[in-house]
C-alpha cells in the first residue's frame, strides 16, 4: 500500500499502487476503484446529513434507492 489514512482507530483508507482504495472499517474491507469510492463517499456523507437534521435516528425516512424490504 502505498498511502494509508488512519481514521478513528477503526478506520483505514489504503490507496494502492494498483490504482484501488480499499476502506477497512474493523473487520470489514471494502475495495473500490476512484469513481466508486467517490460515489460511496456521497451517499455516506448524504446519509450523515440525514442523521444530523433528525431529532432521533428513527425519525429518518427510509431511502427509496434500495428497493428490498429486510431491514437486517
Amino acid at each position: 500500500m502505498d498511502n494509508v489514512i488512519h481514521g478513528n482507530g477503526q478506520a483505514a483508507l489504503n490507496v494502492c499502487g494498483c490504482d484501488r482504495l480499499h476502506f477497512t472499517y474493523g473487520p470489514i474491507t471494502l475495495h473500490f476503484d476512484r469513481d466508486e469510492f467517490v460515489a460511496f463517499a456521497g451517499a455516506v456523507t448524504r446519509l450523515a446529513s440525514q442523521l444530523g437534521q433528525a431529532d432521533d435516528s428513527r425519525n429518518v425516512a427510509p431511502s427509496s434507492a434500495y428497493s428490498d424490504p429486510i431491514c437486517h
